[in-house]
């Protein structure tokens, strides 16, 4: 087997992990490897594995078992070099080292995100779904794209799990350190929806007259939604000023980032209410563009582990 370079472009999304290509962007590399790999393929499904075998198992025999779950097929580099470049294994193919880097700010969090440019044939492709056709002796294209490494319904569910936690955990016999770094934690926890634009901020611009603790307020403004069945939001009013003017209140989820991902301010939006006498408040509805959830580092509580020097500099930093 002898070792090639090979210089390919290949189809990338339209943002990372997007799973489209409607822009048309590509991306090139140089691929650095054998010029031929063995590619294990699962029987049943006829899609790759992932995984490679070395020339001598191909040459005995590994194809012989009919009643493996896995056969290889040989697989030429320099025709094929997309695929042999998407599997580290079965010798080298891309070094993430020698791939240039973009940078990318994150708003409401100290650290950037850094991610190879182009994204890695591994990052692009979901290599476990390509399907291979014995039959024509061909992999099935397009090739699957990757789907998200994280999406937001998972990051809610580990940070609600994580605050629940952080809110048993803030005790005042802390030292002041730990208590203080704890409470900046749990704030950016409770900010974090909003601050990465997974959910709306409701305001009131005008506090009106005539509330009672407890009214409430069903905004149903077909604006926010976005063209969506999305849901209302329900405002509970909490506190009151000596008029009856809003100065408190509390509101259902008000989670956007399925069917709103873009910047949006909706003002004096449209709502509904249960109150007998209050009148004239007006609410407003805001959000920043929703940052995609790999982007973001969770942070863990700083009574976990007080000794993890580089994560209470974050939050530090917060």
């Amino acid at each position: 087997m002898e070792n090639i370079s090979k210089e390919f472009t290949y189809p990338v999304t339209d943002d990372q992990y997007s799973m489209s290509n409607e822009e048309g962007k590509t991306g090139t590399l140089t691929y650095n490897g054998p010029d031929k790999k063995y590619v294990v393929i699962d029987r049943n499904t006829n899609r790759m594995t992932g995984s490679c075998i070395t020339e001598s198992e191909w040459e005995s025999g590994f194809n012989d078992d009919e009643d493996s779950d896995v056969y290889a097929v040989e697989v030429n580099c320099d025709e094929n070099t997309l695929i042999c470049a998407m599997l580290q294994s079965g010798g080298s193919g891309i070094n993430p080292e020698t791939v240039p880097e973009i940078t990318e700010e994150i708003p409401g969090y100290p650290l950037a995100y850094t991610r190879n440019d182009p994204m890695l044939p591994d990052h692009v492709y979901e290599v476990e779904e390509i399907e291979y056709d014995p039959g024509a002796g061909v992999f099935v294209k397009p090739f699957p794209w990757k789907k998200p490494i994280d999406t937001w319904e998972d990051m809610l569910r580990r940070r609600n799990n994580l605050l629940a936690n952080a809110d048993k955990n803030l005790s005042e016999d802390l030292p002041t350190s730990i208590y203080n770094k704890v409470a900046k934690y749990k704030q950016w926890m409770r900010d974090l929806p909003e601050t990465f634009g997974v959910g709306w901020t409701v305001t009131v611009d005008a506090e009106g007259t005539g509330y009672i603790v407890g009214d409430r307020l069903l905004i149903t403004d077909p604006r926010y939604k976005n063209g969506s069945n999305a849901p209302d939001i329900l405002v509970t009013i909490t506190a009151v000023n000596e008029t009856g003017g809003i100065t408190g209140f509390t509101r259902t989820t008000a989670y956007a980032h399925e069917y709103h991902p873009d910047a949006g301010s909706y003002e004096n939006v449209f709502y509904s209410q249960n109150s007998a006498n209050g009148a004239g408040a007006v609410l407003s509805m805001s959000k920043v563009k929703l940052v995609q959830p790999w982007k973001v580092n969770m942070l863990r509580n700083p009574v976990d582990n007080p000794a993890q020097e580089a994560q209470n500099n974050i939050i530090d930093l917060l």
